[in-house]
């Protein structure tokens, strides 16, 4: 009786009360677990101290090892800064959406109209945090976050005086020499190329015949950076983030469960960093990576070796000064130097978490969103199709009753992050339901932190697209038209271009990918397995074979044909597609938001832009014979 007399919110009260002291922990607004997410920009696999690389160490790194799941097989799914991060934070591949580049998801006609990671977790009882390099470009969403610290920032910088370049992303002026008429005068992106520590103060003569005034110091956001010695000098972006990082896991936020996204920007080019880290790796004692062989080439796939690319020719830099003969490793060093600098700023929030309210109850993922090559395939930079290029750091800790201190060697990519975070946050399934309508690509990873030798509802290997034609200079960004894609297994790489071209390596045997195996007989069976893997994932889901075009309305759509013939195709009554062929050919045409795409027998046949989207029609054509028709909405 007293209880149905009393007024309700004293009676939830008294219940709440109750139920707490027969369940410990009731109290709280929220027993979902916290979240601190940690990406490093440009990190290859070095902390996970993989064999014939110079060895680093990276305490920080170790210890959230031994605390929890290493996985040793993970990959990005497109071996650049934009489009990875990109489709991580939106669940759905570079091939769903057809962001394979440089480009603002926000005007993706997929992406923009998806439901993003942040967004996700902000509307269903996350307060979400953010500092650093997240998004990719400041494109974070607005509006749904409960506070953000400092973006990502890779300065300091050298400054020559003048206005427009006072923001930095000028090269260090004792490192010209890079640039000189006999070297590679017309390398763009000049400011990635040089490296060395903070010591190293910038000094940059005036010269009044081209302008420039002239500076001796570094800058940041366009204002002195004050450097005097290691001790004694301004904090770099990196420390900055990881203090406020830190200062959020100091908080109690007891009304909701947090997410924590962290971001770090070294060891993204130019690798500077203070002298202590530096003085770890003498010169002298550092060892040229095992994967390091001139002439391995030779037997790659053309498309995939093509030296005038930009990956190729920042490695040929390094080489060309014969009056400098320590000059690659010096610049490995200064990679070296990063990595260890990085591990410490991962060491201050790890730190402050375990000093937290919250350090039995947060779960910690630390990963990167690519890989780089420091020498392997003649290569310095990202943007590869082989382990140095995909294979990242991933790192898992803190979830209840997961075991500690042990490897996973399933294939798993970023795809996976989103799905993993629905999964462990108990957030509604589908996400962009309502909005783009596409389910995520990816599969979720808990059950593989719960059990790494166990099964999961994932594929067997991790994909990763490149876009093939582009070499990063001047920025004639066509590849996307041209996607090559990867295919890693826990023992093979099977690879395939968009001109066909193939490459397959066995890492037990082979773990610097010295042998392409792809025209041996013996393997064709496995290169089989392997390519119609990756047929399936490039191809992705929700595909509909027909012998006719669909009746029904269509917003965007991608199709794959037969054609004899010209054709003209319609979406309404727009012309979304004008083909001329005599003889037979493949076809495939992709409308989505203001785009057509068309290729014929594989080449691109053409990439048209309108003023007003496509949307909203029947896909109609002047050419009846059309054969073998598979089409999916997007």
């Amino acid at each position: 009786m007293l209880l149905r007399k009393m007024p309700y919110k004293k009676f939830t009260f008294l219940l709440i009360l109750i139920a707490s002291a027969v369940f410990p922990g009731m109290l709280q607004a929220d027993d979902r677990p916290n979240v601190l997410f940690i990406i490093v920009d440009d990190l290859n696999d070095m902390p996970l101290h993989p064999s014939g690389k110079p060895y680093v160490p990276t305490p920080n790194f170790d210890r959230l090892a031994k605390q929890g799941v290493s996985f040793t097989n993970a990959h990005c799914n497109d071996p650049i800064c934009a489009p990875s991060r990109s489709s991580m934070l939106t669940g759905l591949y570079p091939q769903t959406s057809s962001l394979y580049w440089f480009e603002d998801y926000r005007q993706n006609a997929v992406l923009s109209n998806s439901k993003t990671l942040t967004e996700h977790l902000a509307t269903n009882g996350y307060n979400v945090y953010s500092v650093g390099k997240i998004y990719h470009g400041n494109q974070d969403p607005k509006g749904f976050f409960a506070a953000k610290g400092p973006g990502g920032n890779i300065g300091p910088w050298p400054w020559d005086g003048t206005k427009v370049n006072q923001r930095g992303f000028i090269p260090h002026p004792q490192q010209m020499f890079f640039y000189a008429d006999d070297a590679d005068p017309d390398m763009d992106y000049k400011w990635e190329h040089t490296f060395g520590p903070l010591t190293m103060i910038p000094d940059y003569p005036a010269d009044k015949g081209s302008g420039i005034p002239g500076y001796k110091g570094w800058r940041l956001s366009g204002q002195p950076w004050r450097y005097v010695s290691d001790e004694d000098r301004d904090a770099m972006p990196d420390e900055v983030n990881a203090d406020w990082a830190s200062g959020i896991l100091q908080q109690q936020h007891t009304e909701k469960p947090f997410v924590l996204f962290t971001g770090f920007s070294r060891t993204h080019t130019p690798l500077y960093a203070p002298q202590k880290y530096f003085d770890r790796f003498p010169l002298k004692d550092i060892k040229i990576p095992q994967g390091l062989r001139l002439g391995d080439l030779k037997d790659c796939a053309p498309s995939l070796a093509n030296t005038s690319l930009y990956a190729f020719r920042r490695y040929q830099m390094l080489l060309k000064h014969k009056d400098k003969p320590d000059l690659y490793k010096q610049w490995l060093q200064a990679y070296m130097a990063c990595v260890a600098f990085i591990d410490d700023q991962v060491g201050t929030v790890l730190d402050a978490l375990a000093s937290s309210p919250h350090a039995e109850n947060t779960v910690v993922i630390l990963t990167s969103d690519h890989g780089f090559h420091v020498g392997g395939k003649e290569s310095i930079y990202k943007q590869t199709l082989w382990d140095s290029g995909t294979r990242i750091p991933f790192i898992v800790s803190g979830l209840r009753d997961m075991p500690k201190n042990v490897t996973c060697h399933q294939p798993i990519s970023l795809i996976d992050i989103y799905p993993t975070f629905i999964d462990l946050c108990g957030l509604p399934q589908n996400p962009h339901k309502g909005r783009s309508g596409y389910l995520l690509d990816g599969h979720s990873l808990k059950p593989l932190f719960l059990n790494p030798n166990g099964d999961w509802t994932g594929p067997d290997v991790a994909i990763t697209a490149l876009p093939g034609k582009d070499h990063s200079q001047h920025r004639e960004h066509i590849g996307t038209l041209y996607p090559h894609f990867s295919v890693r297994s826990q023992h093979w790489r099977y690879s395939l271009t968009s001109d066909g071209q193939e490459e397959l390596y066995h890492y037990p045997d082979d773990p610097y990918e010295f042998n392409n195996l792809a025209n041996r007989g013996k393997f064709a069976e496995i290169k089989s397995e392997l390519r119609e893997q990756l047929i399936k994932l490039r191809d992705g889901k929700n595909w509909v074979e027909s012998n006719s075009l669909p009746d029904s309305r269509l917003d965007g759509f991608e199709l794959t044909a037969k054609l004899k013939g010209d054709a003209i195709f319609y979406l309404g009554k727009t012309k979304v597609a004008e083909i001329k062929s005599k003889h037979q050919s493949s076809i495939r045409i992709r409308v989505a938001g203001n785009r057509s795409q068309v290729w014929v027998n594989n080449r691109v046949y053409s990439d048209e832009v309108f003023e007003q989207n496509l949307a909203g029609g029947k896909l109609t054509s002047n050419n009846k014979r059309i054969e073998t028709i598979r089409i999916r909405k997007l």
